[in-house]
């Protein structure tokens, strides 16, 4: 497919990488959607996108925990798409891993769809990303800001912002890569997590969720800025450490 760009964005299907994808459509991008598990929300983001652009929309179904979806994930992209201008690595797993009580499954999990994923989709998509496009990652404030009960989530996510970084130097000048660290945006998508936000809330200075408006217009403004690489930006209404 060729003429409107295409931004591939995993993790789309709900929240975050749901606001991203339709702020792009929007903006008149064409759309490869990643997603996991969340096959109803995908089908119904994917229907809504189509219905006001036909054809501007496809799912890929991929769990990037598991190696061989993330080669025929690529493998998908490479056969649908003769060239791609944005990838944004948005999906995450945030399981809490209290010290003392962490398994190596866990350990692996996490890392394998926070950070090996990203990478693998970098390395094998970047022979057709259009000249001067970009790569986006969605880190997290607490890759820098540690969360107690989420060490080895936080220490992915700080793997995630020197990754951003490392492959801006391998990448230039063809591609731009930065980051998003985030912090309280969103409620917590489970009801257990409602301490954790009183908490996060409590400890940012702004007294209040930031929405996800304000996570898509920062993708919109990396992409459009052409001298923007290797650089984080956070968006955490200056949470504190403690």
């Amino acid at each position: 497919m060729t003429g409107t760009k295409v931004a591939l964005i995993t993790g789309a299907a709900k929240r975050l990488g749901r606001g991203i994808a339709e702020h792009l459509h929007q903006s008149g991008w064409q759309l490869a959607l990643g997603f996991s598990q969340s096959k109803t929300a995908a089908d119904a983001i994917a229907h809504n996108l189509n219905q006001a652009r036909p054809k501007s929309v496809r799912l890929f179904q991929a769990d990037l925990a598991q190696q061989s979806d993330v080669a025929q994930l690529i493998e998908d992209i490479t056969a649908e798409y003769d060239q791609l201008d944005l990838i944004v690595n948005n999906a995450a797993v945030f399981p809490s891993t209290p010290f003392g009580n962490t398994s190596p499954e866990q350990w692996d999990e996490i890392f394998s769809v926070n950070l090996k994923a990203p990478f693998m989709i970098c390395q094998g998509l970047a022979p057709i990303m259009a000249p001067y496009s970009s790569i986006i990652n969605i880190c997290d404030v607490f890759g820098e800001k540690p969360l107690a009960g989420f060490s080895a989530y936080s220490a992915s996510k700080a793997g995630l912002m020197m990754l951003t970084k490392g492959l801006a130097v391998e990448l230039a000048p063809r591609i731009r890569v930065n980051g998003i660290a985030p912090g309280a945006l969103l409620e917590p998508a489970g009801s257990e997590d409602a301490g954790l936000l009183t908490e996060l809330i409590t400890r940012t200075p702004l007294h209040r969720l930031g929405g996800s408006d304000c996570l898509d217009s920062i993708v919109a403004f990396l992409v459009d800025n052409q001298y923007i690489t290797g650089q984080v930006i956070p968006i955490d209404g200056g949470l504190l450490t403690t």
